[in-house]
């Protein structure tokens, strides 16, 4: 049964959404303040990819706010269980790329977790918003906006790791193209 009717309610998954966003955003800022400088670089986001990269992000998270906003948990499927372990799993993956920022602040990053992927912090938000689809994944309305705009952020994450890919070849040169050499760009053969 397809069911059409989109709820506005308090136990919706904007919480899981919120509480994600403000534990990252919140370490990031601290992170910042603990390196004295940006864990994201300024001169990207200075540039016209970067800007569009900055602008499409915003809209997005926009976007999915007002889907989770009237997406219900589906606290009742078995798969909110498992899209709470991946959202969990991708939260754990942001928090410790951010660490390994506070720890080195200079030129290209390949300690802790990225030793093993160029781009953890991109695989975890990933993972985090994969994990909200299954936690509210029902046969809705809201259940099919959230898998496109899963899918939305899918590509465009990957479409930004591209352009910072570059811009971080122009920059560092030879030493990220070690790095790159050397490291999956998101795990293992990915």
């Amino acid at each position: 049964m397809f069911d059409l009717n989109l709820e506005l309610g308090i136990y919706n998954l904007w919480i899981f959404l919120a509480v994600g966003y403000g534990l990252i955003w919140a370490l990031m800022i601290l992170a910042n303040r603990k390196r004295k400088s940006p864990i994201e670089d300024p001169e990207f986001y200075e540039s016209p990819s970067g800007k569009k990269c900055g602008t499409l992000n915003r809209v997005h998270l926009l976007v999915v706010f007002l889907v989770c906003l009237l997406t219900p948990i589906n606290f009742d499927s078995s798969l909110f269980w498992i899209g709470f372990s991946i959202y969990s799993i991708g939260l754990v993956l942001n928090v410790v790329s951010i660490y390994s920022f506070t720890v080195f602040t200079e030129g290209v990053n390949n300690t802790g977790v990225y030793r093993y992927s160029r781009n953890p912090m991109y695989l975890g938000a990933s993972l985090f918003y994969v994990g909200l689809c299954l936690m509210g994944w029902m046969i809705s309305v809201s259940g099919i906006l959230l898998i496109v705009v899963v899918i939305w952020w899918l590509v465009l994450s990957h479409h930004a790791v591209l352009l910072e890919e570059l811009f971080l070849e122009k920059k560092y040169g030879e030493l990220f193209l070690r790095y790159k050499e050397s490291v999956p760009r998101y795990f293992l053969f990915l």
